[in-house]
């Protein structure tokens, strides 16, 4: 009896997932919708001056509006790995995705602040295991050695997103509104979580005489969180990614295309040229980092040395240097670069605990990333409500001043407690 069609088809796939090269096919397919996530998170600040307008937003909601994602994203995080651990990460990052695609619909149609709102936690809850899941999806088809090189890829192919949230972003909302551009990037996202489902596999084909995985139990899953949280290692490293990611994303992602409208004169369509080289920098720097920190074997010193440089360009943000608009691009562009230092942090938590919990720690670091990102654009929106805008709407430079320099102090604080971690290797 032949085997029908149905089944040829289903063997043909099988036998090409088990090709050494479908990896890669797999690895390219969650650099692509990290490409999306990475767009979503940073979306708002190039089109804030059409939100602020249409939505009648303040300060303070536009900050909330900046940091919900993130706060949706964050505390998503810590159920994440076990859900990534049951389920799989090809099911729970295509369909969280879906729903991310929904509520950017509902985001494209608000008209009103609270339902902008609203709509962005839910793409932010939405996208929420896209990096973790690749993250894992990076630990069953690759080798340990390969783990910082392939996730400083994947983050950079990510900051791409943040690229097209910036001039292209600009271009299209003025080609079609902020609400069109947002429902064309909603398809996109529907899109590419259809993409996950048909082309990603939790793990390679099952090898004859091994046994199967089994999900952990809700009292693995409990005993995991214990010892992460009870590990001083952990509390040098969670500060660290908290401040510097979030000092980064209140610039990139909200508050960096007003403050160059209002202290430097700049058009929309000029601020967001300037913002567009911090994820250009992160994209040459992240594989950078990543690369140097396999061959090296070591993960602290590079660390130490890409986010003390990146405190030390960050602050020249509250002295307002008189700077050329190609100077302010290369100012960006260098605090892009030496702040993707910060994801060898992923690194580094995965190799300090037992590979049986690396997920549930790979979570929790993130948890306290994304965390970071939500906290520190809407401390910086408080900040700068206490001065008011002039008649214009022009928010003085000692508001933007006082909101950056704050981000400094908490970032060098951080600094000074990583120092008291120890170094890991693969």
């Amino acid at each position: 009896m032949k085997p029908s069609a149905g089944s040829r088809s289903f063997v043909t796939f099988k036998n090409r997932t088990a090709s050494p090269h479908y990896r890669w096919y797999i690895f390219a397919m969650c650099c692509c919708t990290y490409v999306i996530s990475g767009f979503w998170r940073v979306s708002t600040a190039v089109i804030a001056g059409d939100l602020v307008r249409d939505l009648l937003l303040s300060p303070e909601v536009l900050g909330l509006l900046g940091g919900v994602f993130f706060y949706s994203f964050g505390l998503a995080q810590l159920p994440m790995g076990p859900l990534l651990d049951r389920f799989g990460p090809r099911l729970v990052i295509s369909l969280l995705s879906c729903f991310a695609a929904a509520s950017a619909v509902v985001f494209s149609l608000a008209g009103s602040g609270a339902l902008a709102v609203l709509a962005r936690a839910g793409i932010g809850l939405g996208m929420a295991a896209v990096l973790m899941g690749s993250f894992k999806i990076l630990t069953t088809w690759f080798s340990p050695r390969e783990f910082a090189t392939l996730s400083g890829i994947l983050i950079a192919i990510g900051n791409l997103g943040g690229i097209g949230a910036t001039t292209p972003l600009a271009w299209l909302s003025d080609r079609l509104g902020w609400r069109g551009a947002c429902g064309v990037m909603a398809a996109v996202t529907l899109l590419l979580a259809a993409g996950v489902y048909l082309i990603a596999r939790d793990r390679p084909p099952q090898q004859a005489g091994v046994p199967p995985l089994t999900p952990p139990s809700l009292a693995d899953i409990l005993a995991g969180l214990r010892t992460v949280f009870s590990s001083g290692a952990f509390w040098c490293l969670a500060p660290l990614g908290f401040a510097s990611y979030g000092a980064l994303i209140a610039v990139q992602g909200l508050w960096g295309a007003p403050f160059l409208v209002h202290t430097y004169g700049m058009s929309k369509g000029s601020a967001s040229g300037v913002l567009l080289a911090i994820p250009v920098g992160v994209v040459v720097g992240a594989p950078f980092w990543g690369r140097w920190s396999d061959k090296l074997g070591r993960r602290k010193p590079l660390v130490l040395t890409g986010l003390t440089v990146m405190l030390l360009l960050f602050s020249s943000l509250v002295l307002h240097l008189p700077l050329p608009r190609w100077g302010l691009m290369l100012q960006c562009w260098l605090i892009g670069f030496f702040s993707a230092a910060l994801y060898i942090l992923y690194t580094q938590v995965k190799e300090s605990f037992p590979i049986a919990i690396a997920g549930t720690a790979l979570t929790a670091l993130n948890f306290f990333v994304i965390l970071g990102a939500a906290m520190f654009q809407q401390m910086t929106g408080f900040i700068i409500g206490y001065w008011n805008p002039s008649a214009a709407g022009v928010i003085p430079l000692i508001a933007y001043q006082w909101g950056f320099g704050v981000s400094a102090a908490l970032l060098a604080t951080a600094l000074a407690l990583y120092i008291a971690c120890l170094d890991t290797n693969p």
